[in-house]
C-alpha cells in the first residue's frame, strides 16, 4: 500500500506523504506538522484545611463546672447576706404584760435566754405593784451565778435592783449572750399577796 500523496509547494505535483525531495523539481519538502491538540486543565479543587472536630464531652464539661461554679459563688454570696443580715436584725421577745400575783414569802421568776454573740442587749421593764400596808415588790434582774446565789440567801450582785417600791420604769442594759432572770420578789412579806402591773421587754441585736 502506497503512502497517501501530498502536492510540492514549488511545483504543484503530487509527491509522496513521506517523500523528503520533490521527484519533479527537486525541492526539499516541508512536512506541516499538525498543530497540538488543546487539552482544557484539570480542575483542582482550592486547599480546605479540615475542620476541627468539636469535642461535646469537653464542652458539656466545661459548661457543668461553669454551672457548679456559679451556684458555688452565688451560694456564698447569700450566705454571706443572710449572715450579716442575720447579725445586725433586731429583735425584740415580750417577757411579761399584764398582771401577776406574788404569793406572800414567795417570788416569781422569768429566765431571759440570749444567744452567743448578742450586743446591744437590753430589758425594758415597768411595773406596779398593789397588796398589803405599803403596796411594794422588789424586782432584780440578775445573771445565772448572782440568781442562784440569791435563790439560796447569799450575796449577790444584780444588774437591776429596784428595792421595796411601788412602781419604777427601766431600762437595764446587759453585757451580752447569756442567761439572766427577771425576779419579782414578795419574800419580805410573810402575810400579804402583791398584785403586779407589768410589763418586760428583752431586745438585743445579732
Amino acid at each position: 500500500m502506497s503512502a497517501p500523496t501530498m502536492f510540492c509547494r514549488s511545483c504543484g505535483k503530487p509527491i509522496a506523504s513521506d517523500a523528503k525531495f520533490c521527484p519533479s523539481c527537486g525541492a526539499t519538502v516541508v512536512v506541516q506538522q499538525a498543530p497540538p491538540v488543546w487539552s482544557a486543565p484539570q480542575y483542582q479543587a482550592p486547599y480546605q484545611p479540615a475542620p476541627a472536630k468539636s469535642n461535646k464531652n469537653l464542652i458539656i464539661a466545661i459548661v457543668i463546672i461553669v454551672v457548679i461554679v456559679g451556684a458555688i459563688v452565688a451560694g456564698i454570696a447569700l450566705y454571706t447576706v443572710v449572715n450579716t443580715f442575720s447579725s445586725t436584725a433586731p429583735h425584740s421577745l415580750s417577757i411579761v404584760n399584764g398582771p401577776i400575783t406574788v404569793q406572800p414569802s414567795q417570788y416569781n421568776y422569768y429566765m431571759l435566754t440570749v444567744p452567743s454573740g448578742a450586743r446591744s442587749v437590753s430589758v425594758d421593764v415597768s411595773f406596779t405593784a398593789s397588796g398589803g400596808s405599803g403596796n411594794d415588790i422588789e424586782v432584780y434582774v440578775v445573771d445565772q451565778t448572782n440568781y442562784v446565789n440569791w435563790q439560796n440567801g447569799h450575796a449577790a450582785t444584780a444588774y437591776y435592783d429596784s428595792g421595796q417600791v411601788t412602781t419604777d420604769t427601766t431600762i437595764v442594759s446587759l453585757p451580752g449572750g447569756g442567761t439572766y432572770y427577771l425576779v419579782y420578789s414578795n419574800t419580805f412579806s410573810s402575810v400579804s399577796s402583791k398584785t403586779v402591773q407589768t410589763t418586760a421587754n428583752l431586745s438585743y441585736v445579732g
